[in-house]
């Protein structure tokens, strides 16, 4: 399926990350090879690519072909779980729609996966507990306002309203949030003021972060009509961004790693809760989580996603944007998904110290832009 194109934005060069890229990728493999999918390969247009039989029955599922015959799915007992379509990259995960950075093929019969896809992908999706040492239960939490300054982000001139404004205001909601919670927060910006996209990522590193979230929100302008939900997290090595696949673009993927690779599998399991949350919350259209090579998530040593959980663009989604209820409930669906993201990690990786509480003991509502 071709995605309809989003604005595009530069990528920051890797060339100065590069050096505190290989630290933290030797030190995140050991734990990788120690929960390795010990699958077996076959390479295809110099990808490797996994036999989804196998992989099924590594995390513990059955593989059934579903109609159209080119489709298969992913099942637990009787409940569907994923659903895969041959020669695309489109699918679908526990009800969410996910771009994978490979398309799936067949070969003699049988249904691949490139392998990057299933370790970082699939596997933290279905099965987190087979993706090696865990980060620490999070408690310092980064918050990234998108744009700022001269840098009005996306604008909605039938409404006289900027991105840089929303982002601002749904990141103050969402640190209130956290910190009633008992998290400690660091905020990239606490003011209408321009700041770089490596200097957002060295602001969540100095503080030692467990986890960014950059808060933006999406345009498609002129047109007005789309709506709904985006995820973006940054492309495994040698993987595309999501729109370089579209017609036309040429591949972006990267030779060398960057540091956020490091928590490849752990970005997914991230970007998972925020878009379920969101998803469900805001009642939207569900675009997707995607790739894309962005500078405020390049240098990080810690976990981080970018959330597009609305279209400025949109008529309906641009006016909801204007109340204080629907910028509470994006900051609420943002808050629950970090919720939802720390008990996976208390579970895989129990801590002595007390998890941070919910106010108000509720769990809150469920939904985002680019940096």
């Amino acid at each position: 399926m071709t995605e309809t194109p989003r604005r595009s934005r530069k990528p920051e060069s890797a060339a100065a990350m590069r050096l505190a890229a290989l630290a933290l990728f030797f030190s995140a493999a050991l734990g990788t090879a120690a929960a390795g999918t010990s699958l077996a390969s076959v390479r295809n247009a110099g990808v490797d690519y996994v036999s989804l039989d196998e992989g099924a029955a590594r995390l513990g599922l059955r593989l059934e072909r579903s109609l159209p015959p080119s489709a298969v799915m992913l099942k637990e007992g009787a409940r569907p779980v994923a659903r895969m379509i041959e020669h695309s990259r489109d699918s679908d995960i526990k009800g969410l729609r996910v771009f994978l950075g490979d398309p799936v093929i067949e070969l003699s019969g049988k249904f691949y996966i490139s392998r990057t896809d299933f370790d970082t992908r699939l596997m933290p999706r279905l099965r987190p507990d087979l993706c090696g040492t865990p980060p620490r239960p999070p408690h310092v939490i980064a918050i990234d306002a998108g744009h700022g300054g001269a840098d009005h982000g996306n604008e909605n001139h039938t409404l006289g309203t900027m991105e840089k404004t929303y982002t601002l205001d749904v990141a103050e909601r969402l640190k209130h949030l956290l910190e009633a919670a008992g998290y400690a927060v660091v905020m990239t910006r606490e003011k209408d003021v321009y700041i770089a996209k490596q200097t957002r990522s060295e602001i969540a590193n100095v503080a030692a972060a467990d986890l960014l979230v950059s808060v933006h929100f999406n345009s498609l302008f002129p047109n007005t009509k789309t709506t709904g939900v985006e995820v973006l997290s940054f492309p495994p090595r040698l993987q595309r961004s999501t729109n370089s696949w579209s017609p036309g673009e040429r591949s972006d993927s990267e030779e060398a790693e960057s540091p956020v690779n490091a928590f490849n599998a752990w970005n997914t399991v991230l970007a998972s809760k925020l878009h379920r949350r969101l998803v469900d919350a805001l009642h939207s259209s569900d675009r997707g989580e995607k790739f894309e090579h962005l500078g405020v998530l390049r240098g990080l040593k810690c976990p981080g996603v970018l959330v597009e959980p609305a279209f400025l663009s949109s008529d309906i989604e641009g006016q909801r944007l204007g109340t204080v209820a629907y910028r509470d409930t994006v900051a609420e669906a943002v808050f629950a998904g970090i919720q939802d993201y720390a008990e996976v990690l208390r579970r895989l990786k129990p801590s002595a110290i007390a998890p941070p509480s919910v106010p108000g003991g509720s769990q809150g509502r469920s939904r985002q832009g680019p940096a």
